[in-house]
C-alpha cells in the first residue's frame, strides 16, 4: 500500500465455535476460520496484522461511508460522547455480504492489512469481544483509534454489569492512549458482545478492521461522493443487481473488493 493511498476501514466483531479436535492447533485454526465466516464474509484472506489506527487517508465504513445515525450507548448512558459501534458493523456486513449472501467480498487470497486481535477459550464459558472506535477532535491531523479487548466473563450472573465494566475499561484506555500521544477524542463508538461456548467446544473471538478499497460495482449510480450521505437501504437498491451472489458473471474487479498489503 502506498502511504498516500485512500482506503476504507471496515470494523466488526465475530465469534467462531467448533467441537474440539484431537489437535489443539487445528482446533484453533478451525475456530478462527469460523469467526471469519460467522458475521461478515472475510474468509479466504491473508490478514496481515497492523497497529490499530485509521489514518488520514482512511474512511470509516458506517461513519464516513454509508453513515449511520449515531445511537447513544446503552452500556454507558451517562457518557454523552459514547455511542454504539454496532451500526458500523452492520454496514461492514451489508457491503461485504455473508457466506450465503455474497455481495462485494474481499478477493480470495488477498493479503489484507487489518487491525485485528483474537482470543481463544475452551467451553463451557462466556467469551466476550469488545471494540472502541475513537474519533479525534481534528481528523485532518490525527488518526481514528481502534481499541480491542477480549476474554471470558466471570461466573457472576449479571452479564450486563460485566459488559458495562468492559465498556468502562475501553473508554478509560482510549483516554490513556490520548494522553500518551497528545490527542483528544470527541466521540467514542463502543460495542461489547458475548457468545457462550458449550462444554466440549472451543471458541475464538475476532475483532477486526480490514483496510480495503471498494469494488467498482459497489459505487452507486450517483458516483462515489454519494456514499457520504446514502443510507444502506438506498445503496442496496442501487447496486444489488451487481452483488456477486446475484450476478456471478460480473468481472472480478467489479464484484470483489481489493485490499491493501
Amino acid at each position: 500500500m502506498q502511504p498516500t493511498s485512500a482506503y476504507i476501514a471496515a470494523p466488526l466483531i465475530a465469534f467462531g465455535v467448533t467441537p474440539r479436535l484431537a489437535s489443539e492447533t487445528l482446533t484453533r485454526i478451525v475456530a478462527f476460520d469460523r469467526a471469519e465466516a460467522s458475521f461478515a464474509n472475510i474468509t479466504q484472506t491473508n490478514m496481515v496484522q497492523v497497529s490499530s489506527f485509521n489514518g488520514l487517508n482512511g474512511l470509516l465504513l458506517g461513519f464516513d461511508v454509508l453513515p449511520q445515525p449515531l445511537i447513544q450507548s446503552d452500556l454507558l448512558p451517562h457518557h454523552p460522547e459514547v455511542f454504539s459501534a454496532e451500526p458500523l458493523f452492520e454496514i461492514t456486513r451489508g457491503v461485504l455480504g455473508t457466506i450465503s449472501d455474497q455481495r462485494f467480498p474481499i478477493a480470495p487470497g488477498q493479503h489484507v492489512l487489518c487491525a485485528y486481535k483474537t482470543h481463544h477459550a475452551v467451553g463451557p464459558c462466556a467469551m466476550y469481544g469488545a471494540m472502541a472506535i475513537a474519533i479525534p477532535n481534528d481528523r485532518a491531523v490525527n488518526a481514528d483509534l481502534f481499541m480491542e479487548d477480549h476474554g471470558v466473563l466471570g461466573p457472576a450472573s449479571d452479564e450486563c454489569h460485566q459488559k458495562r465494566g468492559k465498556a468502562e475499561s475501553l473508554l478509560e484506555s482510549v483516554s490513556l492512549i490520548g494522553e500518551n500521544i497528545g490527542v483528544q477524542y470527541r466521540r467514542v463508538l463502543i460495542s461489547v458482545q458475548v457468545r457462550f461456548v458449550p462444554e466440549g467446544s472451543h471458541g475464538c473471538v475476532l475483532t477486526a478492521a480490514p483496510y480495503i478499497n471498494l469494488a467498482k460495482g459497489a459505487v452507486p449510480t450517483r458516483g462515489l461522493a454519494s456514499l457520504s450521505d446514502m443510507s444502506l437501504a438506498d445503496w442496496e437498491a442501487d447496486v444489488s443487481d451487481r452483488f456477486l451472489g446475484n450476478h456471478l458473471s460480473l468481472p472480478l474487479d467489479s464484484a470483489l473488493t481489493s485490499a491493501h498489503a
